[in-house]
């Protein structure tokens, strides 16, 4: 920083970038300095019965301001069928979620990028506009983690409502159901010719219209499902989205 100002002509994006690095730093300063304060305020007010004191780990969490590392205790305790097992306190209190070692805000990040552009280019592009560096690879493992989660919500569901066991609360006379199907062709060169093209398949559901401003009108309660699954299984994700977006409807 000192030595950006004190040249005769001051670079505006080596300034800006300089700036930048710095108060990310600080950032993760800060951060570190909070968690470890929350940690240790659970340490002291724990169920010391209930929660046994194992020592602090280190670990490492990849940021939108960069990676921050940190120490947090770890807890033995017993679950619900007797058995020992072992938490985190702080986790648990500041709902911490990552995708391996990445945050919930770096993750959206790095696939609304990687949804509109390469991984290549979302890695270059991630790299340059938050305070961490990660590479086309580590893009694709993001994808590819939060992919999975999402399928799991997605199949939980719809085991849910082929039992029965998720009903909608909003009636209507009649739902309107759009499908349609985009074959693909997926990037790979050793892919053997039957694989190289895919499906995508796209449905949309409403109950109607519904004007939105001078002659022009929107869809109502308008939901949309996609995927590259197979006929039986696009089609119960789809009748549990219906189920579960009527309920949500309901709420409001």
């Amino acid at each position: 920083m000192k030595q950006i100002l004190s040249e005769n002509e001051i670079n505006f994006n080596d300034l800006e970038k300089e700036i930048y690095e710095i108060a990310c730093k600080n950032a993760r300063e800060m951060m570190v300095e909070i968690l470890e304060s929350m940690d240790d305020s659970l340490r002291v007010s724990r169920d010391r019965e209930q929660y046994r004191h194992k020592g602090k780990r280190k670990t490492t969490i990849k940021t939108i301001m960069g990676e921050v590392e940190f120490k947090r205790v770890i807890y033995q305790t017993t679950n619900d069928l007797g058995e020992k097992t072992h938490i985190y306190l702080l986790d648990q209190a500041i709902g911490l979620e990552t995708f391996g070692k990445i945050s919930t805000n770096l993750a959206l990040k790095i696939v609304e990028h990687a949804s509109i552009s390469s991984f290549r280019n979302s890695a270059s592009n991630i790299s340059s506009t938050t305070g961490q560096s990660i590479s086309h690879g580590g893009v694709w493992n993001v994808v590819q983690s939060l992919g999975s989660k999402l399928k799991e919500i997605e199949d939980k569901d719809a085991t849910l409502a082929a039992s029965g066991q998720i009903t909608g609360k909003t009636e209507t006379k009649i739902i309107f159901e759009e499908a349609d199907g985009v074959w693909i062709n997926m990037q790979g060169k050793d892919r053997p010719k039957r694989g190289r093209k895919s499906e995508l398949k796209v449905a949309v559901a409403y109950d109607g219209w519904e004007l939105e401003s001078k002659n022009r009108y929107k869809l109502r309660n308008k939901i949309a499902v996609a995927g590259f699954v197979t006929a039986e299984n696009f089609k119960s994700v789809k009748k549990a989205l219906l189920l579960v977006f009527s309920i949500r409807m309901k709420s409001k």
